[in-house]
């Protein structure tokens, strides 16, 4: 029999990403949180396969998301990945925080067996010590300190994810071109470590899929390490010009007004992620580089 599986953020990256890598396993009914149930993200999402049930939702009500996913499947809801975000759409580290807390309170309540959180690297194995001055790191830091102490008794299994950046933010877009100035320009020699999304979704279904071999552990996540320069060679080599950047006057005067944004990236030059790269490629052979990821899941036409 199918476990109930519900996906937060379920049309967007880390949520579906998940919903990609548990789709091939037959052990699961995915329960597809989405906002808006006829929107065209969330019909398209529908269409991948029967397995996928979508629950009309907002994270600041999780008790009403619940009773939503109950009039889409008999099955209990055995299962919960767990995702917020800290800025846009009125959302604020504020909320982040709340909805992360409330999820946990809720999911223990409604019976949830095994709770997925993804969150943040904050420098490797002292991660769970440090919360860093990065107010959206901060809030994440809190919501696994609740979710350990609500646990403690084993109401509820729980793995923690902890992805580095994304490589999913280098798109040819604008967005993508100051991402990749700030980098350039703010961190210099130092190497900066980077994640695909489909590498979180991928870690996130195996926790589903091998509950004892992953409940209670914190795994933070990247696929390469590089400087700038370092994936500028990468890029040249896959795309065949330059990785597309912006003027650095921009982006410098983006990082000053949005001041946690500079907070960010002076703590990636002053400290930075500690994911052990090495540890996860035992672990997931298929992980991707930055060059891999180029290839096979961006947005950008390679040789």
């Amino acid at each position: 029999m199918s476990k109930a599986v519900l996906i937060t953020g379920a049309t967007g990256k880390q949520g579906g990403a998940v919903i990609n890598a548990l789709l091939p396993s037959s052990d699961f009914t995915i329960l597809a949180v989405t906002r808006n149930t006829a929107s065209p993200s969330a019909q398209k999402l529908a269409q991948k396969s029967p397995k996928i049930q979508l629950v009309q939702g907002d994270l600041n009500d999780p008790t009403t998301i619940f009773k939503n996913a109950k009039e889409v499947t008999d099955k209990p809801i055995w299962g919960v990945f767990s995702v917020q975000v800290p800025m846009g759409n009125g959302q604020t580290t504020k909320t982040e925080e709340k909805q992360g807390k409330d999820l946990i309170d809720v999911s223990i309540t409604e019976g949830v067996k095994y709770f997925v959180y993804t969150s943040v690297d904050r420098g490797g194995a002292k991660s769970s010590t440090n919360p860093t001055p990065i107010p959206h790191f901060i809030s994440k830091h809190n919501i696994e300190r609740h979710l350990e102490e609500k646990t403690a008794n084993g109401e509820m299994q729980w793995t923690i994810l902890r992805p580095t950046a994304f490589m999913d933010n280098f798109t040819p877009d604008f967005k993508g071109k100051a991402i990749a100035t700030a980098w350039k320009t703010t961190l210099g020699d130092k190497p900066l470590q980077h994640i695909s999304t489909v590498d979180i979704g991928y870690f996130a279904a195996q926790a589903f899929m091998n509950p004892e071999k992953y409940k209670g552990r914190s795994i933070s996540l990247a696929g390469c390490e590089l400087t700038f320069k370092q994936a500028n060679e990468i890029f040249k080599a896959k795309v065949g010009t330059d990785m597309p950047t912006t003027f650095s006057f921009i982006t410098t005067t983006f990082l000053w007004l949005v001041k946690e944004v500079g907070i960010m990236f002076k703590w990636f030059k002053d400290e930075g992620y500690g994911a052990d790269i090495g540890e996860l490629k035992k672990m997931h052979p298929g992980l991707l580089d930055f060059g891999t990821w180029l290839e096979k899941e961006s947005k950008f036409k390679t040789k």
